[in-house]
């Protein structure tokens, strides 16, 4: 008997009920942990982040790429529903995530805050000093205010999950488009949980917002199995 044709597969899922609910009042902020695929998938995983975007912030070119960066730091930028998540939920998953007194090898690196309002700001201040508080080295983390943010190449956005074909390739066949595929809320959690940033425990709840085929949704749960940090 042949093989089935995964694209048949593929081609039968609609859009993910997560995706058709999502909310739409938003706020936004960017963060930096070195290579941004990482923090893509740690923020991607928590609940109230709608979306995750990668890309590089808080230097002077107005037109920054991955080959050209300059003094551009990879960052980013977190949509997110401020009735499910805060800033300062935020700001403690980002200060868990890193060691803020190790010096970056490049500035490409650098773990920094980048806050989109006034309360942001002073909420990411008041943070950092009481993370210094508790350091007995200087804090190697910046705070950059009113930094421009500018999208990376496609081929970074959800990159962990572009790695497994199993998963990804189903959403793709729905998004064909680059930015839709990439800023579709279902994809940065299913991104989450292949950068086991996400129990696969839950994964039965969430399964249903997916949308996935059976298959797909077996071998993200393998993946998930596989990499879940306990």
């Amino acid at each position: 008997m042949p093989s089935p044709d995964p694209s048949s597969a593929d081609a039968s899922m609609d859009v993910p009920p997560m995706d058709r609910q999502a909310p739409t009042d938003l706020a936004h902020a960017a963060f930096a942990l070195g290579c941004f695929w990482g923090p893509d998938a740690l923020f991607g995983a928590q609940e109230g982040v709608v979306r995750t975007t990668v890309g590089y912030a808080g230097g002077g070119s107005p037109t920054p790429t991955y080959e050209d960066i300059g003094d551009h730091i990879e960052a980013v930028r977190v949509a997110y529903d401020p009735a499910h998540i805060s800033y300062p939920d935020l700001l403690d998953l980002f200060w868990s995530a890193h060691d803020p007194t190790r010096a970056p090898l490049k500035r490409q690196y650098q773990s920094a805050l980048f806050p989109a309002t006034p309360k942001q700001l002073e909420q990411a201040r008041a943070s950092r000093a009481d993370v210094a508080d508790g350091h007995d080295g200087a804090l190697s983390t910046e705070i950059i205010e009113d930094a421009a943010f500018t999208r990376a190449e496609p081929y970074h956005q959800k990159h962990t999950l572009r790695r497994h074909a199993a998963v990804f390739d189903p959403f793709r066949a729905v998004y064909p488009e680059a930015q839709a595929l990439a800023d579709s809320p279902t994809v940065a959690l299913a991104n989450g949980y292949v950068g086991g940033h996400r129990s696969p425990t839950r994964l039965d709840d969430d399964a249903p917002r997916l949308g996935l085929p059976a298959n797909a949704t077996d071998a993200l749960r393998t993946i998930a199995e596989g990499r879940h940090r306990a």
